[in-house]
């Protein structure tokens, strides 16, 4: 319950939500209630494009619609990895359940300081104690929507463009603009670019050093036509050796044979299809950047590649790889010893769960090691590699693998074994490495650098000593 003298209220129930309402704010004696949903209990989940994700659970406010004299402030604890600036938080409402659309009112550090200064002395400031607390992101509302759903996404600069026209700068990838001239707009409207780095990695995985590509540039909304066209600025790609595949001169008329401009006009939450349109488009080379022209906002991407005729295909499979989303979790081990040389483990990769295993503190298992958050990606598998004193109990060339999906139970139960050893003090020790990709893969890629190494060993031992008894068998 609030009232005209306000409060701060925390979820009780491990969310990590706190809602303040700041005094006077209140109409009347309000009961508030907030609470976490799954995606898939919703008639009418958001629509994510590509390379969007959900970075909290839903969040089911009551009571709808309630309206406040002033701003109030959600707390919402995230597990989205934002990559420095290449990534940013966004805030969904619902106001009927069915329809969403972005929530407007922009929690700035200013503005989130404004309200509480306007609205508490500094001895109630001081008890507020962890507002900067790390992915922690805050909603600034005067009302109560349906639902609120915190998102994550590659950054969008976003500016208003008008008739007169005007210019966009990535913020991540600073080479990349888009230019609207006078006339390419009747009227005033919201315009994003987005600018994607794609990993290094990504592209030697797949298709080793025959590949290089450039940022992915989208210009948003999608699909629609400009009056005129506007120019888009997008740097060269540049290979693991810091250089285009194909030795540019920079002089007209001796453009890369090898350089394909790739372009998809798929829009909302529609898949991307990549089509070369180098030969109807003009590509024009400024020292380390390419400028083109459009009339239709869609994502553009530039690849160099020695097979062009497969520049299409090539650029699908990178991209399945660059739009996963990056998470923050943690992997939890929990074991229980069966047998002096054998144990049972059950590994967690955890956004939001508890730590308290319930099932686990019933079965007697004990938690043995438990990393920092790290980043892992969403619909991936994490491949476990072992070290020290202990070895997988499974078929021979197996090898382990964890997947990973944001806000599930991601558990992994199998059973280990010791090798022979002197030392009875490190007999049960080992190490588990948790890698991107698997053991088996091309020899000419660089060493692989584990997501994080976790020591552990194996509780003692507690059940019945086993001995091997030898019966004399004598015949009559």
């Amino acid at each position: 319950m609030v009232d005209a003298r306000g409060g701060a209220m925390r979820g009780c129930r491990h969310s990590g939500v706190r809602i303040i309402i700041p005094p006077r704010k209140a109409p009347q004696p309000t009961r508030i209630t907030c609470r976490y949903l799954r995606k898939d209990k919703l008639a009418h989940p958001p629509p994510l494009s590509e390379g969007e994700a959900l970075a909290s659970r839903i969040l089911e406010m009551a009571p709808h619609g309630a309206k406040f004299l002033g701003p109030v402030i959600l707390e919402v604890p995230h597990f989205a990895s934002l990559r420095g600036r290449e990534r940013e938080i966004v805030i969904l409402r619902s106001d009927d359940g069915q329809h969403w659309k972005e929530h407007q009112l922009e929690a700035t550090e200013d503005a989130v300081q404004e309200v509480l200064n306007e609205s508490f002395d500094a001895e109630e400031l001081s008890q507020l104690d962890d507002l900067h607390t790390s992915r922690i992101t805050r909603i600034l509302t005067n009302d109560f929507p349906m639902y609120f759903a915190v998102v994550t996404r590659v950054r969008q600069e976003v500016h208003c463009v008008g008739p007169e026209g005007g210019v966009i700068l990535s913020s991540v990838v600073p080479r990349v603009q888009a230019i609207f001239p006078d006339g390419s707009l009747t009227k005033t409207i919201k315009v994003s670019v987005q600018a994607q780095p794609v990993p290094q990695e990504i592209v030697a995985r797949l298709h080793g050093n025959r590949v290089a590509v450039s940022p992915i540039v989208t210009v948003e909304p999608r699909r629609r036509k400009f009056h005129k066209p506007i120019t888009l600025c997008i740097p060269l790609p540049q290979s693991s050796n810091k250089g285009m595949l194909t030795q540019y001169s920079g002089q007209p008329g001796q453009e890369p044979p090898t350089l394909r401009l790739l372009c998809s006009i798929t829009g909302g939450s529609a898949p991307a299809q990549w089509e070369d349109i180098t030969g109807t488009t003009q590509l024009t080379f400024a020292g380390e950047d390419v400028s083109f022209t459009t009339t239709v906002s869609a994502r553009f991407w530039l690849m160099d590649c020695q097979t062009p005729r497969d520049a299409a295909r090539m650029a699908q499979e990178v991209y399945n790889e660059a739009i996963a989303v990056p998470y923050m979790a943690k992997f939890l081990i929990f074991a229980r010893r069966t047998f002096p040389t054998e144990g049972q483990l059950r590994l967690f990769c955890m956004t939001d769960d508890r730590e308290d295993k319930t099932l686990e503190k019933q079965e007697h298992f004990i938690e043995i090691a438990k990393s920092k958050d790290v980043e892992v990606l969403s619909g991936r598998h994490q491949f476990l590699e072992f070290s020290g004193n202990i070895l997988p109990i499974t078929k021979s060339g197996d090898q382990l693998s964890l997947y990973f999906l944001p806000f599930q139970e991601n558990r992994l139960a199998f059973m280990i074994k010791t090798r022979a050893h002197t030392d009875n003090e490190t007999a049960a020790d080992g190490r588990i490495s948790f890698m991107k990709e698997p053991k088996m893969r091309a020899e000419n890629l660089p060493p692989q650098t584990p997501l994080c190494t976790l020591a552990i060993t194996l509780p003692e031992y507690t059940g019945p000593v086993i001995l091997l008894e030898i019966k004399k068998c004598t015949g009559i």
